[in-house]
C-alpha cells in the first residue's frame, strides 16, 4: 500500500461511512487501528471514528483531528472497521445507548473500484499488514 492508496482508502471511508468523532455516541463511523511502532511497544489498539476529509493528507492522518495525533500511512499496520458499533452515554442521570451500522458492503465495493486490497467478513472490513 502506498501513500496514494492510503489517502484514497481514507477518503472513500469518509465519503461512504460519514464523519468520525472521538466519542462513539457522536460518531457516524468507528474503527480500531494499530501501528508498527505500537506493535513493538505494547501491541495496543486505538479506537475512534474514522478521520474526516480535513484530517487526510498526502502522507499521514493529521495532528489534532479525530485521531488526536498524526499517524503516517507507512506506520499503519492494521485497521478494523466493524459492521456495527455500540455506544453509551449518561444523559440527565440515565444511561442512553445504541448501535450504529456501518455499510462495509458498500465500502468494500467502492474500495474495489479503486483497486484497494482489503478483507471483508460478516463482522468487519480490515486492512492488515503484519
Amino acid at each position: 500500500m502506498n501513500n496514494r492508496d492510503w489517502k484514497m482508502f481514507f477518503l472513500t471511508c469518509a465519503d461512504v461511512l460519514g464523519p468520525g468523532d472521538s466519542l462513539p455516541f457522536r460518531s457516524e463511523s468507528w474503527c480500531s487501528w494499530t501501528t508498527f511502532s505500537r506493535l513493538r511497544s505494547d501491541a495496543g489498539y486505538w479506537q475512534r471514528g474514522l478521520p474526516g476529509r480535513a484530517d487526510i493528507s498526502e502522507e499521514w492522518i493529521g495532528d489534532g483531528g479525530v485521531w488526536g495525533q498524526p499517524f503516517a500511512y507507512a506506520d499503519i499496520a492494521h485497521i478494523i472497521i466493524p459492521r456495527e458499533f455500540h455506544w453509551q452515554k449518561i444523559s440527565q442521570g440515565a444511561l442512553d445507548e445504541g448501535v450504529r451500522q456501518q455499510d462495509i458492503d458498500v465500502l468494500s465495493s467502492e474500495l474495489d473500484k479503486h483497486a484497494i486490497v482489503h478483507r471483508k467478513t460478516d463482522l468487519v472490513l480490515e486492512m492488515k499488514f503484519y
